[in-house]
């Protein structure tokens, strides 16, 4: 039973598993193409001999300490041939991005000039860096964890202001702290218990378990309100999926081509000119959505639209935000409350339109009815998606509402990877609180406290096994 937990400690997996961790690697780190700038980047512990060699300073002085990080002009040279005219940046390990010793040759931006000089760094005994190595490095260096690893290629891979400011708070290791210090918190309170199971036992007596049992509530209270934030995280990340329901001829299609500002959907009297789910992207204060217009829920004999009504409730099963659009200037009726109950318990917002023909009595009154708003619903506006007159109030409700689903935290977990493992270490901490309240022997409750701190080791990359790296890098760019 004995497990001397303080042997946990923080170390990682150093097997990289895509060559020698002390090969010098190279790789082009900006977009080929023409550019102002392209940049060759050199890290590994040949990489100040490398560049030495084949930079020639206009000043005609070597490198010295006193360059770290100074940007030093010159030329590369193949030779007696100048391959192009450069600025580069010798900067010294452990202090840069990968902790090693990284040169940056900054050429003239276009393809030939930097493949021209990539091709001869590594003529030099320098390997091409693989997908995201320069950033793997980085990890297996300890200069960053698991959690500043996935924010750096979401700041890359982000799609909106909010997604890549997200990224960046992430990346500034506030979330990588409230992990760590949750798991300290952990090890403390297993501290208690493995003192408790080894020697309280031969002097006959127990530490008290209602203080173990309140810190076992509140790291389990921080833990669940951090997974209530990883859903909004989730959404920034992503994008919102906002889609446009109801029947044909509602005006679906119009509603989304006010919101785009352009002619993105087909729009004729016809009911049931819609038959695909048709997908946008729009950007609301910095969120991004994905506008999601859906083929008109009806009964239908049409093989082809069938499938398309059934596309739009597998859809409304998918959405985040619900946009329920119903013809304003009819009568609301049974249908209409039975088309609503469809959306089951999606964030909706019910929207009457064709207001410019005027608004029937009882959609009026309905409408009334939600000016109190109670979820799922959370709220209705009437407007015309012809004239554009409401337009700005649905788009005040999208705003007032996504900003209302703002985290707890300063910082939020934002993919799955991230929010399986903190759902693994709240399970097992809220099985020890259960296991605590019910006065389960304390030595099976260390088993699921134990099992929490992994989780959250395993959150940050500790004692991470090479598949899961290689699962995360291959998204990287090669140079990044």
């Amino acid at each position: 039973m004995w497990q001397c937990f303080f042997d946990m400690t923080d170390n990682r997996t150093h097997q990289e598993g895509i060559g020698d961790a002390q090969d010098t690697i190279a790789a082009i780190s900006t977009s080929t193409g023409e550019a102002g700038i392209g940049i060759v980047r050199i890290s590994g512990p040949d990489a100040f001999a490398v560049a030495e060699t084949i930079f020639h300073a206009a000043n005609g002085r070597a490198y010295t300490p006193a360059d770290h990080r100074k940007l030093r002009y010159g030329w590369i040279r193949d030779g007696e041939t100048t391959l192009d005219e450069v600025l580069v940046s010798f900067m010294q390990a452990p202090h840069t991005y990968t902790a090693e010793d990284i040169v940056e040759i900054n050429a003239h931006g276009g393809r030939l000039s930097v493949e021209r000089i990539l091709k001869l760094v590594l003529s030099h005994g320098v390997r091409l860096a693989t997908r995201g190595e320069f950033t793997r490095r980085a990890f297996l260096n300890g200069r960053i964890d698991l959690l500043q690893v996935e924010a750096i290629h979401d700041i890359i891979d982000a799609q909106s202001e909010a997604a890549q400011q997200q990224a960046v708070d992430q990346l500034g290791g506030g979330l990588s702290h409230q992990i760590k210090d949750l798991k300290d918190a952990i090890l403390s309170l297993l501290s208690k218990v493995e003192y408790d199971i080894n020697f309280m036992e031969d002097a006959q007596e127990e530490l008290p378990v209602l203080p173990m049992l309140q810190e076992a509530e509140r790291l389990e209270q921080a833990m669940a309100s951090l997974i209530k934030d990883s859903q909004h995280g989730r959404l920034v990340r992503d994008g919102i999926r906002a889609v446009l329901v109801g029947e044909p001829n509602v005006g679906k299609s119009s509603l989304m081509n006010a919101l785009l500002r352009e002619e993105r959907a087909i729009v004729t009297d016809v009911p049931g000119t819609t038959r695909d789910a048709i997908e946008e992207g729009y950007r609301l204060d910095g969120i991004a959505l994905r506008l999601i217009d859906t083929a008109g829920l009806r009964e239908t004999d049409d093989k082809v639209e069938a499938i398309g009504v059934d596309m739009s409730r597998r859809r409304m099963k998918e959405a985040d935000l619900i946009l329920a659009l119903f013809d304003g200037s009819c009568d609301w009726t049974d249908r209409e409350n039975l088309l609503l109950e469809e959306t089951g318990d999606k964030p909706t917002i019910v929207i009457l339109n064709k207001s410019d023909r005027g608004l029937s009595s009882s959609a009026v009154a309905f409408l009334r009815t939600l000016e109190i708003p109670k979820r799922p619903i959370i709220g209705g506006v009437a407007l015309s998606a012809l004239t554009g007159e409401g337009i700005e109030a649905l788009i005040a409700m999208m705003r007032e509402y996504l900003l209302g689903q703002a985290p707890e935290n300063d910082v939020a977990l934002s993919n799955l990877r991230q929010i399986d493992l903190l759902e693994k270490a709240h399970q097992s901490m809220l099985q020890a609180v259960y296991g605590m309240r019910a006065g389960v022997a304390i030595d099976a409750c260390e088993v699921d406290l134990r099992q929490s701190y992994q989780h959250l080791a395993a959150l940050l990359g500790e004692e991470i096994g090479d598949d899961v790296l290689d699962k995360i890098f291959q998204d990287f760019c090669v140079g990044k």
